[in-house]
């Protein structure tokens, strides 16, 4: 069992690693013209929307190894608390997309300020995503 669950695991790591990419994409959105903003917007949205979603499976399959294995206390704080900030980031990048999709409609460029916002919040989750690696990989605490 703890085989399959580690398999699962780690595919939905490789998954996850959107949010490593998502601060390069969100850049490129800033240079489009309204519509292809929408639609660029669009399926970011979709992406993040799926990334959500395997970050609640990564939490319950990260939770069911740690059981199995001897872990520091400070190590499953400090995993947690990056995963959770994470998982708020990810909630976060949706505000400044849902905006950018519902003024584009209008034939209206992307305002800085969501633009802004977006490359912030993603920028936030790929570095909490890469500590996060680095704190699983090399096992540190």
């Amino acid at each position: 069992m703890v085989g399959i669950v580690l398999f699962l695991h780690a595919l939905g790591a490789l998954t996850v690693g959107f949010y490593l990419l998502l601060p390069f994409m969100a850049s490129r959105l800033a240079g489009l013209n309204p519509q292809a903003q929408v639609g660029f917007a669009r399926v970011l949205f979709g992406l993040n929307r799926i990334g959500q979603w395997l970050l609640i499976a990564q939490f319950l399959t990260g939770g069911y190894l740690i059981s199995q294995y001897d872990k520091s206390v400070p190590w499953m704080v400090v995993v947690i608390v990056l995963f959770l900030g994470i998982g708020a980031m990810s909630g976060m990048i949706a505000g400044p997309l849902k905006r950018i999709i519902a003024n584009g409609g209008e034939g209206k460029a992307a305002e800085s300020k969501d633009a802004s916002k977006l490359s912030t919040f993603s920028g936030i989750a790929a570095l909490l995503l890469l500590a996060l690696l680095i704190m699983k990989y090399f096992d540190l605490i």
